[in-house]
């Protein structure tokens, strides 16, 4: 008999947590949905997903095919029939479709080892939007959302939530001022008391570097190459600051010929076409130090900048940077995740949350 009410209380003990898994309290995804890469915090999970922003479409048909990392290994691989595109152009949605066909494919890789028995896999959710937004434009990334199944749709400045992920005091009276590099933007921010005091969008980003080492390599040495060779190269090429005389080997295709072709360049020669959108972030910022209020400007003084993006991940840049500009500048470690620990944060701590983000009603 007692082995028998002890199986019965198991099982009931089974059925109540099966039954609160199953129409229990939505979990919590928080996305960074860049130009370059979608990320996503669970909660109570962490980081579940990191894949890049790109879509296959049949243009035969109009139907989307393949999303995320599998669609960027498409890149310049598919027949004429399927175009690989990446559906945000400079931080904003250019393809609507596009990104509704992303979001549903991640939100299901991010869900479902953790939520199999979920209730139609309700989940709220917190985007990351970058500064300067229109209220169009905001309700464009609210609507897909909503499409994509988000029960809660909220939304948070892109610099509030790097300040969390920074863990930096944004919510205290003191500046904080971040710099952060994206694929499509950079963002030029000075944060304090809860909110954004300036802001500066450069339309400068990872693309932009990467297609002006394409150009250099192809008016300089006859060389194609494709945008997934541009990003390994940006990768590679090492210090900003220091002259290696370090050789990269490259291939492509020869201009001339039509031919396979492969080339070596000194690192330091790949940075030359690099350093005139290093210029246009230096101009940017120096001209956003010159605007900020006096009571704050003793703050960068002493803190200095910090800068986030994943296209902060140059060697030296910090340094760079702190030359022209006199000023304590550092890079965060991995500086490409400051945005989605900023959004796990405030998943995790509602009351700040409610304090600093947009609000959408439920769907």
């Amino acid at each position: 008999m007692r082995r028998r009410r002890s199986f019965q209380f198991d099982v009931k003990n089974t059925v109540l947590e099966w039954f609160k898994e199953l129409v229990g309290s939505p979990p919590y995804l928080g996305i960074d949905l860049g130009s370059l890469n979608i990320r996503m915090y669970l909660e109570d999970r962490g980081i579940v997903l990191r894949e890049k922003v790109y879509v296959v479409k049949n243009v035969k048909n109009n139907e989307f095919v393949v999303a995320g990392d599998e669609a960027y290994d498409m890149l310049g691989k598919t027949p004429p029939n399927l175009t690989v595109f990446s559906p945000i152009e400079r931080g904003r949605v250019s393809d609507f479709d596009g990104v509704l066909f992303l979001l549903q494919k991640s939100v299901g890789k991010a869900l479902e080892p953790y939520y199999k028995n979920q209730l139609l896999q309700r989940f709220n959710v917190l985007f990351s939007i970058p500064m300067g937004l229109t209220e169009v434009e905001e309700m464009a990334v609210v609507e897909v959302g909503k499409k994509a199944g988000a029960r809660e749709v909220h939304l948070v400045e892109t610099p509030i939530a790097a300040g969390f992920g920074l863990r930096a005091p944004v919510l205290e009276n003191t500046g904080t001022f971040v710099v952060d590099i994206g694929g499509g933007t950079t963002e030029i921010s000075l944060i304090s008391l809860g909110g954004v005091v300036l802001y500066k969008v450069l339309k400068v980003g990872g693309r932009d570097f990467n297609s002006a080492l394409s150009n250099y390599l192809r008016l300089r040495y006859g060389l194609l190459i494709g945008e997934k060779t541009a990003e390994e190269i940006k990768l590679g090429i090492g210090s900003v600051t220091e002259t290696s005389n370090d050789l990269l080997e490259i291939s492509g295709r020869s201009l001339e010929t039509g031919m396979p072709k492969s080339i070596s360049v000194k690192k330091k020669l790949l940075f030359e076409p690099l350093y005139p959108h290093f210029g246009q972030i230096l101009d940017m910022v120096r001209e956003a130090v010159e605007e900020t209020p006096p009571e704050l400007i003793k703050d960068i003084n002493n803190k200095g900048i910090i800068l986030s993006g994943m296209s902060a991940n140059f060697l030296d840049l910090d340094e760079y940077l702190s030359r022209e500009l006199k000023l304590p500048i550092e890079t965060s470690s991995e500086p490409e995740y400051n945005v989605i620990r900023g959004l796990g944060f405030l998943i995790e701590h509602p009351s700040i949350l409610s304090r600093v983000a947009i609000k959408f009603a439920k769907y």
